[in-house]
């Protein structure tokens, strides 16, 4: 090798190990930049949420928000509540590291975060992927310990102009996500109601028409004053949602009060079972037929008004 070409080679060598060195340092700084990014690229491309609750390694709970259509789901088949949805966009599009977890604190913060966390994974529409790690309540209750997969600091992130602390907002509860509609109806469509009374038969009644366009039958055979049937209508004009998931085994034991069926022009049909509640008076157990695998409370000053006996619809006295 001539004394040129030895140092041509030396000249390449020390610029690849610049370029090198400049890369790598690129990459580091990319690194530490993305240990401290908590918040989400666009939530506008969001297309999944995935949120998983461990108990040390093992999942306590766990659900995913998609959205399909403009619409937000909850494990693709329930619609989610949208409050819920909203204020989780808010908080993903604007939470921002207050400060790294100081070096005193590390060891304790890493054991909380291997006790308890929530497992965040965020998928956008160009298929990229955001994830961190949710651990408690910092102890002014400000911000919450967070971490990103593979990295060795973790934070305290907070939402600027927010007092509380982020976590709650993680939580995969189902009760807390889904939506939970007992029915969703309009007046125009429907074509037949009917309410049994068990306890007592004589307030039971149907309403039915053949078609839209014509007059409703009250049954037993009598025509509904048009006021009081207007009234009742009214009520059936929009989505009615239940309050709560209960557990199927909370209504071992009850007897139905009521059963309301449903039916349109449209072939959606409802029924639903109401029960006494257990402990609050001022709330029924829904058993949703349409929908086995879901029972409900809901407050009895919503559920009360669709549950009027056969005499609310006949001529009031003058």
């Amino acid at each position: 090798m001539t004394s040129r070409a030895g140092i041509l080679l030396l000249i390449g060598v020390i610029l690849i190990a610049i370029g090198g060195l400049y890369w790598a340092d690129r990459y580091r700084a990319y690194r530490e930049a993305e240990a401290r990014r908590f918040h989400a690229r666009d939530t506008a491309a969001i297309v999944r949420i995935d949120l998983v609750e461990k108990h040390a390694d093992t999942i306590y709970r766990r659900l995913y928000l998609i959205r399909r259509n403009g619409t937000w789901w909850v494990n693709d088949s329930l619609e989610a509540f949208i409050d819920p949805v909203q204020r989780l966009l808010r908080v993903l599009a604007a939470q921002t590291p207050r400060s790294p977890v100081p070096q005193t604190a590390l060891t304790n913060t890493f054991r909380f975060l291997k006790e308890h966390r929530i497992e965040v994974k965020i998928h956008y529409a160009d298929g990229e992927t955001d994830a961190f790690f949710v651990g408690g309540p910092t102890p002014d209750q400000r911000a919450a310990y967070m971490l990103k997969p593979g990295a060795d600091q973790p934070y305290e992130v907070f939402l600027p102009g927010f007092e509380g602390y982020l976590t709650p907002y993680y939580v995969p509860d189902l009760s807390t996500w889904q939506e939970n509609p007992v029915f969703q109806v309009t007046a125009a469509d429907l074509q037949r109601l009917s309410l049994t009374y068990y306890e007592d038969p004589t307030k039971s009644w149907v309403l039915e028409r053949p078609q839209p366009t014509a007059s409703w039958q009250l049954l037993p055979d009598a025509t509904p004053d048009s006021l009081s049937l207007t009234e009742y209508l009214l009520h059936y004009s929009g989505k009615l949602t239940a309050d709560e998931i209960t557990p199927p085994d909370s209504l071992t034991g009850l007897l139905p009060l009521y059963e309301l069926s449903l039916s349109t022009f449209s072939q959606k049909r409802f029924q639903v079972s109401i029960y006494p509640h257990r402990s609050s008076p001022l709330h029924y157990y829904l058993k949703l037929h349409h929908s086995p695998s879901f029972t409900y409370t809901i407050s009895r000053s919503r559920m009360d008004a669709y549950l009027v006996p056969r005499g609310y619809f006949l001529q009031r006295p003058v």
